[in-house]
C-alpha cells in the first residue's frame, strides 16, 4: 500500500490514469482507517482512565438506571393515534425497561460491599486533637459512612436471601398485631416475613445515616466556600502580574521576562483551580439538595408500604441528581 501518489507521470492511458485514481482511494482509506484508530484509542483510553474510581462507576450506573426507569414511563404512556386502549408492545417494553432499571439497582447494592473499607481507612483519630473543624467534620461523615455500609449489607442479604434467618424473628415483630400476624402464617413463610421486615428496618436505618451526611456534607460545603471566598488575593495578584507582564513587554532582559511569565502561569493555574472547586463545591451543593427528600423519604417508617412522597416525584429527583453528578464526574477528570 502505497503512502503518496506518484504525479510526475504524463501517460494519460486508461490503464495508468486506474492505477492513479486507485491509489489515492486507497491511500485516502488508510488515512481515515488510522484516524479513526486512534480517535477510538484516544476516547476508549479516557473512559478507562474515568472508570478506575469505582463511585464514577456507581455514577454511571445510577444514571443508566434512573434513565431506564424515565424511558419506562415514556412507554407506559405511548398510545396509538386512532385506538382507545393502549399500544401492548410500549407496556413490554416499559416493563422490561422497569426490569432492568431494577437489576442496576440490586448491582449498585453489590457496588456497596466495597464502601465500607473506603470509609474505614478514611477514619484517623488523630485528628480529633487539631483545632481544624473541617477534618473533625469529615471524620463525623466518615462514621456516618461506616454505620450506612453494614447496615447497606443486611437489607440487601435479607431482600435477596429471606429464607436466611439473618435475626430471629421475634427481635423485629415486637408489637402484638406483628406477633399475631406471624403466628397466622406458615412456618415456611415465617422467615421470608421476619427478613422482609429486618430488611425494611435496616433500609430506613441506613437511609437516616445516609441523611446524616448529606446534612453534614452541605454544611462543609458551606465552610469550603467561605474559605475560598476569604483569599480573594489570588485573583488580584494574578491581575498585577498580568499587568506587569504588559509593561515588561518592553524590556530586553529575556530572564526577567521568563521569570514574571512563569509566576504569571502559575498564579493563573492557581486562579483556575480555585474556579474550579467553588464549581465543584456549588454542584456538590445541588446534588445534596436533590437527594435530600428520597434520602428523608426512605428513612421513616413503613416507607416501602406507606411512602411519604410518590415513586415518580423520588425517581424523578434522583434521575436528576444522577445527570448532575455525571456532568460534576466529568468536570472533574476535565481538570485532571
Amino acid at each position: 500500500m502505497r503512502e503518496r501518489v506518484d504525479t510526475t507521470t504524463k501517460d494519460h492511458g486508461t490503464g495508468k490514469q486506474q492505477e492513479q485514481i486507485s491509489c489515492t482511494t486507497t491511500t485516502t482509506k488508510a488515512c481515515d482507517d488510522k484516524r479513526y484508530s486512534s480517535t477510538l484509542k484516544y476516547f476508549l483510553s479516557k473512559y478507562l482512565q474515568f472508570i478506575k474510581i469505582p463511585h464514577r462507576q456507581d455514577s454511571i450506573l445510577k444514571t443508566v438506571q434512573y434513565s431506564l426507569w424515565l424511558l419506562s414511563k415514556i412507554y407506559r404512556n405511548t398510545v396509538i393515534p386512532g385506538n382507545t386502549k393502549r399500544h401492548h408492545i410500549p407496556h413490554r417494553m416499559s416493563d422490561a425497561l422497569m426490569k432492568l432499571s431494577g437489576e442496576i439497582s440490586w448491582a449498585r447494592y453489590v457496588l456497596r460491599f466495597f464502601g465500607l473499607p473506603a470509609a474505614i481507612d478514611g477514619v484517623d483519630i488523630r485528628s480529633w486533637a487539631l483545632e481544624n473543624n473541617s477534618k473533625r467534620l469529615g471524620q463525623v461523615m466518615s462514621w456516618t459512612m461506616i454505620a450506612y455500609y453494614p447496615l447497606e449489607h443486611l437489607a440487601y442479604l435479607c431482600y435477596k436471601a429471606p429464607s436466611v434467618s439473618w435475626l430471629p424473628y421475634c427481635a423485629i415483630t415486637t408489637s402484638n398485631a406483628c406477633k399475631n400476624d406471624v403466628d397466622s402464617i406458615s412456618n415456611n413463610d415465617r422467615y421470608n416475613h421476619s427478613s422482609s421486615r429486618l430488611a425494611s428496618k435496616a433500609s430506613a436505618w441506613s437511609c437516616r445515616f445516609w441523611l446524616t451526611y448529606l446534612i453534614l456534607d452541605i454544611y462543609r460545603c458551606t465552610l469550603s466556600l467561605r474559605e475560598l471566598k476569604q483569599n480573594p488575593h489570588q485573583t488580584s495578584k494574578s491581575d498585577d502580574l498580568a499587568s506587569s507582564s504588559a509593561s515588561d513587554k518592553n524590556e530586553n532582559n529575556n530572564n526577567n521576562n521568563n521569570n514574571k511569565l512563569t509566576q504569571i502561569n502559575k498564579q493563573d493555574s492557581e486562579v483556575a483551580t480555585v474556579r474550579t472547586d467553588v464549581r465543584t463545591e456549588h454542584l456538590q451543593i445541588v446534588r445534596n439538595i436533590l437527594f435530600f427528600l428520597p434520602a428523608v423519604n426512605w428513612s421513616l417508617p413503613n416507607w416501602d408500604t406507606q411512602p411519604w412522597l410518590h415513586n415518580d416525584l423520588v425517581n424523578g429527583l434522583c434521575w436528576i441528581e444522577s445527570m448532575v453528578g455525571l456532568l460534576q464526574g466529568v468536570r472533574d477528570f476535565q481538570q485532571i
